[in-house]
């Protein structure tokens, strides 16, 4: 499903109302849209990832994970690469 960032390192986390955008050190970019925020840290690097209804799990290569509810399950989630051309929406 989102394999598209599966191998990617978070660089940053910014928290805006109503959703989390995650930069990775490639400069590509996704954003959540979501109610609430789940921790992630800078650093991290991503193992995989499953969404599942509503739930949206990261899974790290550390063995940490971060779930985050989304607003609308679907249409939630935003990649875009460094050039911000779309990699994935749903």
């Amino acid at each position: 499903m989102l394999c598209v960032i599966a191998g990617r390192t978070i660089k940053a986390v910014t928290r805006e109302p109503g959703s989390v955008l995650v930069l990775f050190d490639d400069q590509s970019k996704m954003k959540i849209k979501t109610a609430d925020t789940a921790a992630v840290s800078p650093g991290s690097k991503v193992k995989s990832v499953h969404e599942a209804k509503a739930d949206f799990k990261m899974e790290f290569e550390d063995g940490s994970s971060a779930t985050f509810c989304l607003a609308d399950p679907g249409s939630s989630v935003a990649v875009r690469d460094k050039n911000d051309a779309v990699e994935y929406l749903g």
